[in-house]
């Protein structure tokens, strides 16, 4: 096992950038905005170390913290074999804060930048980007610092979920990664459904049978959004809502909860297949052609949890970026934490994408889909008449 020293944390997030907001007062009906400043930027960042120390030392790796002190008496000082550093790209918060902050209701997203650098060889030899969430249940009494934490918590987890990063810590030869896996999958072991049927006339005139087949997905701490693609219980989603868990809970709109197993997962396009028990699921046609940019798509999902679940948005197509060689689908469509997994549908009714990030530059918020072709290609989905 190689030695990990965690030398920095930092954000990219600008001085003076909303966070969110914080809510005060008795009955929490006061709210002040959350910006980075001076002051901000200590209380949002350390939170990171101690589920950071905690999970690593929980998954059998060596203590990324230590040697932190005054002087380094720490034996594995002489040999570093990696250096972990994070970036915090964006965050986004709402929650009450009472009692001196001794007690907060709330939630609160982070999507965190990793790289894994090699000192000797002086260069990055791993990086990834997951995001973490975490939402109060109930009144619960935990300080600010902790609430943060949780969050932090959620994406170290998909950090040590990931093959590569597994490989390069434990020093295995490299193997193929969890999404190579996939890609990699023949047709014999592709999984084939019925297509769903198209709806008979518009989306709008749909709106309550379209809802019915988006779900919240619900695991220990957190929640997303997902959806019915087969009458047969297969959900789609992204990989981060499901984590690395085996076993998640689908509420359907109705209240009714299933379990869901976790099939299969990709979590460099951020994917992931549920099947639930059961048949006769209302589930969404799918359109894996590029619509234009300017038409006009509406958002389904859970933003910050399943109280909110089956709130719709819309919004335009506003383009097609790439990044990390990677496709998305862009769009001023409005979704929150919680709504990752959902669907994004064109004015038909068939799903276009599925949410899996946005980004936050004061008011104006810019989200981000996979493209339902890709999502297909990479968990080996093929679809029949």
């Amino acid at each position: 096992m190689k030695v990990v020293r965690f030398a920095r944390f930092r954000t990219s997030i600008r001085e003076g950038e909303n966070l969110g907001e914080v809510k005060i007062g008795i009955f929490c009906n006061a709210s002040v905005p959350l910006t980075l400043s001076a002051r901000t930027e200590t209380i949002v960042l350390s939170p990171v170390v101690r589920p950071l120390r905690d999970e690593f030392t929980q998954n059998g790796y060596h203590d990324p913290s230590r040697g932190h002190g005054l002087f380094e008496e720490d034996a594995d000082q002489a040999r570093v074999d990696l250096q972990l550093g994070g970036m915090l790209e964006g965050m986004s918060v709402s929650y009450c804060s009472t009692a001196a902050g001794a007690r907060i209701e709330g939630n609160a997203r982070f999507r965190v930048r990793w790289e894994l650098f090699d000192p000797v060889a002086r260069k990055v030899v791993f990086g990834k980007t997951t995001e973490g969430s975490y939402r109060t249940q109930g009144t619960e009494n935990v300080r600010e610092s902790e609430f943060f934490g949780r969050a932090y918590r959620d994406a170290i987890r998909l950090l040590l979920a990931d093959q590569q990063f597994h490989d390069l810590v434990a020093g295995a030869a490299t193997t193929p990664t969890l999404a190579d896996a996939v890609a990699a999958t023949p047709a014999t072991e592709s999984i084939t459904l019925r297509k769903a049927a198209l709806l008979p006339s518009s989306l709008a005139d749909n709106m309550t049978t379209v809802r019915s087949a988006v779900v919240t997905i619900l695991r220990a701490g957190a929640s997303g959004s997902g959806f019915f693609i087969g009458e047969d219980g297969y959900v789609l989603t992204n990989s981060h809502v499901v984590a690395s868990q085996r076993f998640v809970r689908v509420r359907l709109a109705t209240g009714r909860e299933l379990v869901g197993e976790v099939l299969k997962q990709d979590v460099g396009r951020d994917v992931a297949l549920i099947k639930t028990e059961g048949r006769g699921f209302v589930a969404l046609p799918l359109h894996t052609a590029e619509v234009n940019v300017g038409s006009e798509v509406t958002a389904i999902g859970s933003p910050l949890g399943e109280s909110l679940s089956g709130t719709v948005t819309r919004g335009i197509v506003s383009g097609y970026r790439n990044e990390q060689s990677k496709r998305f689908i862009q769009s001023d469509v409005s979704i929150l934490p919680g709504s990752s997994g959902g669907p994004l549908l064109e004015k038909n009714g068939r799903v276009i994408g599925i949410a899996v990030s946005g980004r936050a530059q004061g008011l104006a918020r810019i989200n981000f889909f996979v493209p339902i072709g890709d999502a297909l290609d990479t968990l080996g989905l093929k679809f029949t008449d």
